[in-house]
C-alpha cells in the first residue's frame, strides 16, 4: 500500500516538472534580436539534388531583401 502511494506521489511529481519544463517561454525577444542566425536553404537551378544553403543574421537579410527591392526599381524605372 506504501508502495502505490509513493509510486502516486513521483508520478505526480513527475507530470507536474514535466508541465513547468513544458512551458512555453515569451519567444518574442529572440524574434527581435537583429543579430540571430537564420538559415535558408534554396534550390540550384537546373539539377534536383544541388541545394544551396545561406546564414545570415536577421539584420543582413532585410538588407538582402531591401536591395533585392532597390533592383526591382532601377529596372522598372529604366524602361
Amino acid at each position: 500500500m506504501i508502495g502505490k502511494v509513493v509510486y502516486g506521489a513521483c508520478a505526480i511529481a513527475f507530470v507536474a516538472a514535466t508541465a513547468v519544463l513544458a512551458e512555453p517561454t515569451n519567444g518574442n525577444e529572440a524574434k527581435d534580436d537583429p543579430n540571430r542566425q537564420i538559415c535558408h536553404t534554396t534550390a540550384d537551378t537546373g539539377t534536383r539534388l544541388g541545394r544551396t544553403r545561406e546564414c545570415h543574421t536577421a539584420q543582413e537579410w532585410e538588407e538582402i531583401r531591401r536591395r533585392a527591392g532597390d533592383t526591382v526599381d532601377q529596372q522598372r524605372d529604366r524602361r
